[in-house]
């Protein structure tokens, strides 16, 4: 297939990004400074997996240079989030609080307490956070790891955390970890958003994060608020000491921290966490040198604009006389008391607006798409560098609060049952002609008209798979839409897209389910994990059923035995057993999930003694037969 290395911007590309300069406050340079401010130690090694190859690597980034324009392929907004971004290391953010920053997607704070570390987030990976933590060894503190804090229920706030803190430490109650919610709650969420739809949103993320694409000028240059989101060993440790209300208090190493509970915002539970003697502020990822997302392009729950907004007005109100500086669990700090509230201010009027505003359509009768055509933040907010989109954008932010308050039907008749992608475009073609439309495409893509060029082959691509000269031209046209993108992810789904079409669909081996996340799953969490792989039709005429005791959850009584059924296409499960047992399982949970997930390997766990079974093994046969496997490599920009 030609053309499989990416191809220049065009003229008109050129044009659209120095356009854009012109309308950017480059005079406000102070994130410059403030991203250098307190440097210990730079980034200079790599991340690595166990078996030495790399998760991350600072010199990737080598290619952004400081005081250089943008080049033509980048928008010049993006590029200079880059150059801040580019920037990582161990930094002191005020006396007895450090980060490190920027080895992953996102940092990891520590605050020195007379007698231990408090750790607040873990970065993504058990091979970030123990560099990162190598890194405080070396320059700060050697003291223990006194407590934890997990902000939220997002897995580059946890998942490193086995990288931090011994599991046998937080088993034995030596080391607490301290997070938002009811310990239930936090790993529902923890677990259930990020495991149960594990496999769309890995590969939606592969898109969103451009984790497929190279680094360069023409490819990968930032995700916005963090470094390349890489393939790291995601762990997790659940909770033991949760905060449930505002005004809450823990002492932990001589560290007093006190939690604003601020649930249904970035993250179903997620929390405030202010530090009296430090002066210090951190409101999670609900305010951020970026604009956040409402609906995430990965693929998550629909969040709460308004709450975004409340919850930090509330801040304000109980902190922001006396706080001192803010530090995010992405990004770098903001310092002194009327930056920190402008900033905080301003990142709760901007939610607002675009909240706001989006209703103020809707009640109009505009559909999701027209009022985000239409609506722009106001240059009070726009003009401040944390309100832009490097994260989310206000256009798809929009057409998200939409989602979350009247729901996925944009209230035109016509697209409440369209036909799918490959009717429509089959139809399309019938009717039009394939040539035609690529003659349309063509036209299109010379006028730089790249939406719609984009629009008319993707008829083309989806009733044609094999046309390769309308993937091609397809390929340049979103490649094109990607170099003009100021959002970060709508850059990396555009420039993915290109790549697909002319290479084929590929893998990053991004994943959210690891196995320790499974493992990690509430016991009901887990049956809905399974029930997700149960084929419908398959099960339509089913009669399964099967006991499960689970012989190492003796914290947990009420999870030591549960029945499930499957039965009218649906899997169901129940605490305790079942009136009449056909086959019965026991075992430690791990062998469970595997007999779960995958029923033929429960002859070799019985042979290794790691599973029981009692009654019918025919019950667990026909349970097999149910189940679906779904390639995780999809497609995407081709049916």
């Amino acid at each position: 297939m030609s053309h499989v290395h990416p191809l220049p911007p065009t003229p008109q590309t050129a044009a659209a990004n120095r356009e854009a300069l012109e309308h950017l406050p480059m005079h406000d340079v102070d994130d410059f400074a403030d991203a250098a401010r307190g440097l210990i130690a730079p980034l200079t090694e790599a991340v690595l997996h166990a078996d030495g190859t790399p998760i991350f690597d600072p010199s990737w980034f080598d290619f952004i240079e400081d005081d250089t324009p943008a080049p033509d392929s980048v928008h010049p907004s993006l590029w200079r989030q880059a150059q801040l971004m580019k920037r990582g290391g161990l930094y002191e953010v005020v006396a007895g609080l450090y980060q490190v920053r920027n080895n992953d997607i996102g940092d990891l704070t520590v605050i020195e307490g007379d007698d231990g570390l408090v750790v607040i987030d873990c970065t993504t990976g058990i091979e970030s956070g123990a560099q990162a933590m190598r890194m405080i060894r070396e320059h700060v503190s050697d003291k223990p790891v006194a407590a934890v804090v997990y902000t939220h229920t997002h897995a580059d706030h946890y998942g490193g955390v086995k990288g931090v803190v011994d599991p046998a430490d937080v088993a034995s109650g030596r080391v607490p970890i301290i997070a938002p919610g009811t310990v239930r709650s936090f790993d529902r969420f923890a677990i259930g958003e990020n495991v149960v739809a594990g496999a769309a949103m890995a590969r939606r993320a592969q898109y969103a994060f451009g984790s497929l694409l190279p680094y360069g000028e023409r490819g990968f240059v930032t995700c916005g608020i963090g470094n390349a989101l890489g393939n790291p060993t995601i762990s997790y440790i659940s909770p033991t000491d949760p905060i449930t209300r505002t005004g809450e208090r823990r002492t932990i190493a001589g560290i007093e921290l006190e939690f604003l509970y601020a649930p249904d915002t970035e993250a179903p539970e997620n929390m405030h966490v202010w530090i009296p003697q430090l002066g210090a502020l951190t409101c999670a990822e609900n305010a951020n040198h970026a604009l956040h997302n409402i609906q995430t392009l990965r693929g998550a729950r629909t969040r709460d604009a308004r709450n975004f907004a409340r919850f930090l007005d509330e801040t304000l109100e109980r902190w922001g006389d006396e706080a001192a500086v803010h530090f995010g669990p992405h990004t770098w700090p903001v310092w002194g008391n009327a930056s920190v509230t402008e900033f905080i201010g301003s990142q709760r009027d901007t939610y607002k607006f675009i909240h706001d505003q989006a209703l103020r359509f809707a009640n109009k009768g505009w559909t999701p798409l027209e009022a985000a055509e239409e609506i722009e933040l106001p240059p009070a907010l726009s003009q401040r560098w944390y309100n832009r989109g490097y994260h989310g954008t206000v256009h798809h932010d929009v057409r998200a609060v939409y989602t979350k308050e009247l729901g996925m039907w944009d209230g035109d008749p016509v697209s409440l049952n369209p036909h799918t992608p490959v009717e429509t475009a089959r139809r399309y073609v019938q009717l039009v002609g394939a040539e035609r439309l690529m003659e349309e495409g063509r036209r299109a893509l010379e006028q730089a008209d790249y939406r719609w060029a984009t629009q008319v082959l993707h008829h083309v691509v989806f009733a044609e798979p094999e046309n390769t000269e309308a993937k091609e031209l397809a390929a340049r046209a979103y490649e094109q839409l990607g170099y003009q993108a100021e959002g970060p992810q709508w850059r990396g789904v555009m420039l993915t897209a290109a790549l697909e079409l002319r290479t084929g669909v590929r893998s990053s081996g991004l994943t959210s389910a690891s196995d320790d996340s499974i493992n990690a799953m509430p016991v009901d969490i887990l049956f809905d994990y399974a029930a997700v792989h149960v084929d419908g039709r398959k099960a339509a005429d089913a009669d399964v059923l099967i006991d499960i005791a689970l012989t190492d959850q003796h914290d947990d009584p009420h999870d030591e035995r549960w029945h499930f059924w499957v039965r009218r296409g649906v899997l169901n499960a129940r605490r305790g057993p079942s009136p009449s047992p056909r086959l019965s399982l026991s075992g430690p949970k791990a062998s469970l999930v595997a007999v779960l997930l995958d029923p033929a390997s429960a002859g070799a766990l019985v042979d290794a003694g790691a599973l029981m079974l009692t009654g019918d093994p025919s019950e667990l046969d026909a349970y097999a037969a149910l189940l679906d496997s779904a390639d995780p490599v999809f497609p995407i920009v081709t049916p």
